[in-house]
């Protein structure tokens, strides 16, 4: 529906992402206005695209989703429009005088003739050229908000072009559209092509190939982590994409390759390709790993005293083989610790640091996820940062801090870690520190690009202490013996009668769902005496009936009802205040705030996988208030919501580096590329007092005997042989094991 008016009054505008409410004269009628507007002013006329909605709080609205500038076509109109603020060097008294000069050929003045400007009393000729030029600059934008809106793009994703072009931005997209997809944030490939399909750009482009290979290799990395791809699969990926003939995009790879656009490499696959980003972060972090061997002072001192005092501190007795992995670490240079749970990693970590501070070794404790670092706090009674907080990451990750002031990092929950956060860690220790790397090999690969902690175990360049014992009793702990007999292919006891692992029988997905949020909701936080938001529902999949995205729904409404009536609702999902909410990318630059004993304080950086609850949300600005589990406060707006979800559901996958008092696992039949053996095993091993399966026998079953892992394409492991070997030509020894 298209309504049109002049505007009586801006009650609210964000200027980031041009959400705006404003008062719309309609034919004498005042009407509430509310969505995404280009610059505006009062008195401006204006046509709106959208449709009339309800607010339950305030009533009959106009959501905008297109805005069309037209000029007011009334002498008052104009008057308004020119003395309204948005032209520089015209106020109220000003635009009279000129339309009182000029009447209703005042635009055609100010466009074609602005020198006559001056004739109006106080009025400079240099007044004059400032008020064309300040009309011009408005009117581009306008023509650019035309034109793009014209080529279907939304109006929010057009203040976003225009942001990055400004007064060219018809000229860039005309030239090359593509550009699009790595120029401005949130524009992907299929959106840039559909542009330029209406722009009437040629299917076989060189610009539209490049395009098409690069989105090909950053798909790959985001979506499956990968960091680089044989050649003969990203030109058969690239060319489905691009529905084009595979030789055309073999041609242009060429190009890119020579251009240096990316990085031609000789993997084990074969030849393949990297971004140079990824290529960078690879073979950067294999060489300052082995540089940071190198420069170790490898001179052996005997820990057993050190060791002996804290089994007696700790009244325990420790295997030989924690103690070769005290004895690596407190010894050498860079030690990666792997095991699964219950096998002692804990206890070895607070040994490590027991040994340190003895021999006065500053230690920095860090991991990759608020959840982790905190358990990491709690379990060695001392502060843990997040890898983010303690290298002071700044826009785009780029660290903006000074070298580690530690002689010792060590690092839990490392398989979480991708290639661009271990670089970039990597820069920032200094040669001589002590590196050690905790982690558990079986479980997910990082969300993000890379096969980081594989790569340094199978490399042979560090020395590795595999943790295989199990030293809780499985009387003690059903869940840690039940996550190692699906390690290891065997199924689950799932009829025991213990306190801390259940199977719950239940066939069709509509009754696994059912069961899963009766228990997420009222029957486990009863049982447990927990709060209902510290048990967690960990999903194979988001779609589907038993999937997150429908089990959040229905727990948003067993949990928060309707809010209250106030709610805020997005594509995807609605929220309400009370809504356990997760925040699902690395944004540097989001602002937070924080008081603790009455001291505040401020920074940037909230991060992907941190957990929170929604404490208000103000419909009218669109705005989300989210209180963070370490205390940090932060205000969502409009143009950073989507990187806010729902979280009584999650996926395995967005589970990593987080332990919940309980988890509930609802299993239902889907492809066997996801129902494996170490997505079960990483969502067993997620629970700290209680876990819970949902679904049938024969489910789990497949699972447990489903050893499939996605293959990852990388190549640190690669880069690491290879700076080894390089090493050992320099200074005639390999330090690999």
């Amino acid at each position: 529906m298209i309504i049109s008016g002049g505007i009586d009054e801006i009650r609210f505008r964000n200027e980031e992402n041009g959400y705006t409410i404003i008062v719309l004269d309609c034919d004498g009628e005042p009407l509430v206005c509310v969505g995404a507007f280009p610059p505006v002013s009062e008195g401006e006329y204006v046509k709106l695209d959208g449709d009339f909605t309800v607010h339950p709080k305030f009533g009959k609205q106009f959501k905008v989703k297109n805005v069309y500038s037209a000029k007011p076509d009334t002498l008052d109109g104009i008057v308004r429009y020119l003395g309204s603020g948005l032209i520089r060097g015209i106020g109220p008294k000003t635009a009279l005088a000129i339309v009182d000069k000029f009447g209703k050929y005042t635009f055609d003045i100010i466009t074609l003739n602005p020198s006559r400007l001056a004739e109006v009393k106080g009025i400079s000729k240099a007044k004059a050229e400032e008020i064309a030029l300040s009309y011009s600059k408005i009117e581009n934008m306008r023509q650019a908000m035309v034109f793009l809106q014209g080529h279907g793009i939304p109006l929010g994703t057009s203040l976003k072009i225009y942001k990055q072009y400004g007064d060219d931005t018809v000229k860039a997209l005309s030239d090359n559209p593509y550009r699009l997809v790595e120029e401005v944030d949130g524009i992907g490939f299929i959106t840039a092509d559909k542009i330029a399909a209406k722009l009437g750009v040629e299917p076989n482009s060189e610009y539209r190939l490049r395009a098409g290979i690069l989105y090909t290799l950053k798909d790959a990395a985001d979506k499956s982590g990968n960091t680089y791809l044989p050649s003969d699969l990203l030109i058969a990926e690239a060319s489905k994409l691009l529905r084009a003939d595979e030789r055309a995009i073999e041609n242009t790879l060429d190009g890119l390759i020579i251009s240096r656009a990316v990085k031609e490499i000789d993997s084990e696959n074969g030849k393949g390709v990297m971004l140079l980003q990824l290529f960078r972060a690879e073979s950067g972090a294999a060489q300052r790993l082995v540089s940071l061997i190198r420069s170790a002072d490898m001179t052996e001192r005997d820990c057993s005293e050190e060791t002996a005092e804290f089994e007696r501190s700790e009244n325990i007795t420790l295997h030989e083989v924690q103690k070769s992995a005290i004895k690596l670490a407190t010894g050498g240079s860079v030690t990666v610790i792997t095991g699964g749970p219950g096998t002692g990693k804990t206890t070895i970590v607070k040994c490590i640091l027991s040994v340190l501070d003895k021999r006065g070794i500053k230690t920095a404790l860090m991991a990759p996820t608020g959840r982790a670092a905190k358990r990491m706090s709690e379990s060695c009674g001392r502060e843990a940062s997040t890898i983010h907080r303690a290298l002071m990451l700044g826009r785009e990750g780029e660290s903006t801090g000074e070298p580690i002031a530690a002689g010792a990092v060590i690092v839990d929950e490392f398989s979480m870690v991708d290639v661009h956060l271990f670089n970039t860690l990597l820069k920032r220790v200094q040669d001589g520190t002590k590196l050690i790397l905790v982690g558990d090999s079986d479980q997910l690969a990082s969300v993000g690009a890379g096969n980081v902690l594989s790569d340094i175990i199978e490399s042979g360049v560090v020395p590795v202490v595999r943790l295989k014992r199990i030293y809780r009793q499985s009387g003690e702990s059903l869940i840690v013996e039940n996550a190692h007999r699906v390690n290891s292919g065997q199924m689950p006891i799932l009829d025991s009668k213990t306190e801390d692992f259940f199977f719950s029988e239940a066939k069709t997905a509509e009754e696994i769902a059912e069961r899963a949020v009766g228990l997420a909701a009222e029957r486990i936080p009863k049982y447990l005496g927990t709060d209902p938001y510290k048990v967690q529902v960990l999903c194979p999949v988001k779609s589907g009936t038993a999937g997150a995205n429908n089990l959040n729904k229905q727990l948003q409404k067993r949990l928060t009802g309707n809010g209250g009536g106030m709610f805020i609702e997005t594509e995807d999902c609605r929220f309400v205040a009370g809504d356990k909410v997760m925040h699902i990318a690395n944004n540097y630059n989001l602002e937070w705030r924080k008081i603790t004993g009455g001291i505040a304080e401020s920074g940037e950086g909230v991060f992907n996988g941190d957990l929170g609850v929604v404490t208000e949300v103000r419909p009218d600005s669109g705005e989300i208030d989210v209180k963070f589990e370490d205390g940090r406060c932060v205000c969502y707006t409009p143009d950073v919501r989507h990187q806010l979800v729902p979280a009584y559901a999650i996926t395995v996958h967005k589970s990593q580096g987080s332990e919940f008092d309980a988890v509930i696992i609802p299993v239902f039949g889907g492809n066997p590329m996801l129902m494996t053996r170490n997505l079960l095993y990483t969502a067993i091993t997620r629970a700290k007092r209680m876990a819970v399966i949902v679904g049938e026998k024969y489910t789990v079953k497949r699972m447990v005997e489903n050893d499939y892992i996605a293959l990852r394409y990388s190549m640190l492991k690669n880069f690491l042989t290879a700076a080894d070997e390089r090493e050992s030509l320099l200074f005639g020894k390999s330090i690999g094991n």
